[in-house]
This record gives structure tokens, sequence and C-alpha cells, in this order.
């Protein structure tokens, strides 16, 4: 349970996801803001809506879909590493989820589904004041609503685990000079998962 709460909380603070399925038989795919949601009884799920514009949502009501949600990531010169013969790669960290899509068809839901969001991203916004006002209630129809019952959620990472706690420090020190502040952050994972391990 432990590695599915870290996961939830990793969407939680990167809830920009991107939501693939088949539309008329082609990949398809929407970058969307998402919420999770749990319950009672283990059960996991995401929250969204869809612009009613946009064609993807109209053929998800209980299809499967696969949703991807990326973290920090930068790349990794092999001249940081200790060892010889390394070439570069890249170092990330994801969480891949597959689901079961439901589409909202009442209005109650999908009005709450907009509180529930406004209070995620802005829990002080005096905009929830505001969101049973006949402006925002109207504007409402221009969405869809939708929630995705989790059925796996893997977590995915490239963090150099498979080398030195040596070349994993000077890994960390290459991206510390980066100006990236990408290369920042997958220091700061690197430098958790290396102080967790122990090895250093």
């Amino acid at each position: 349970m432990r590695q599915t709460e870290t996961m939830i909380r990793f969407i939680r603070e990167n809830s920009f996801g991107i939501v693939f399925s088949q539309v008329n038989g082609q990949p398809t795919a929407t970058h969307l803001p998402l919420l999770v949601d749990t319950n009672e009884d283990d059960g996991i799920a995401l929250l969204g809506h869809f612009a009613k514009a946009n064609p993807h949502w109209r053929e998800l009501d209980g299809a499967d879909v696969f949703v991807v949600f990326q973290g920090p990531h930068a790349y990794i010169s092999p001249l940081w590493y200790v060892e010889k013969d390394s070439v570069p790669t890249w170092n990330y960290v994801a969480v891949h989820v597959h689901g079961k899509c439901k589409i909202m068809r009442d209005e109650q839901g999908l009005h709450s589904l907009l509180r529930k969001m406004v209070q995620f991203y802005e829990p002080d916004s005096p905009l929830l004041e505001h969101l049973d006002e006949s402006f925002y209630i109207k504007l409402e129809n221009a969405i869809v609503g939708f929630e995705i019952e989790v059925t796996v959620m893997e977590g995915k990472s490239k963090l150099s685990q498979n080398k030195s706690p040596v070349s994993i420090q000077a890994v960390i020190e290459g991206l510390g000079r980066s100006q990236d502040y990408m290369a920042h952050e997958v220091a700061k994972l690197m430098r958790n998962a290396l102080d967790a391990s122990g090895k250093e």
C-alpha cells in the first residue's frame, strides 16, 4: 500500500496528465489536469473534464484508457560517471495508469467535480463563492466530465540505480551545475533515493 500512496502523491504533485485511447480506430491523446479520488474500499479514480468540442470524449464511455503522468526528467552525460564505457542517457520519473472511463451524465456531478478542481488548485480562491452563479453554470455546458476507475497503476523511474553510489553522487553534482530547473529536481530525487538506500 505504501507504494500506492507514493504514486498517488506523485500524481497529485504532477497532475497534468495525458489521456490515451482509440478514437475511430486511431490512437488519440489529450493533455488534461486530473484529480485523484480515493474511497474507503481502497478504490482509486481519476477525475477530469474535456472541452465538449474535443471529439476524444465521444468514444470514452466504458472504454479502456491509458494515462501518463510525467515527473522531472533530465539528460545525463556519460562524462559524469566514474564507470568507463558509459553512454548518454535520460533520467526520469513517471506514473502509468490503466483504467475504465465513465462519462458523467448528471449536471450535479459535473458541478461537484469543478468545485473539487478549484479547491485543489486554488484552495483559498474566492472563485468558489461564485461557482453557483448563472455565468459559471452556463459555461458548464461547454465541458464534459468523466471518471476513470483505476485498474492498474505503475511507477516508472530511471535514476541511475544501476550505477555505483560514487557515480550517482557525481551525477547529482553534474545536474546541480545545470541551469535547467528539471535537472535540479531530478538531482533531488536521486539524492532522496540515495539517502533512503543507505549506500552513500
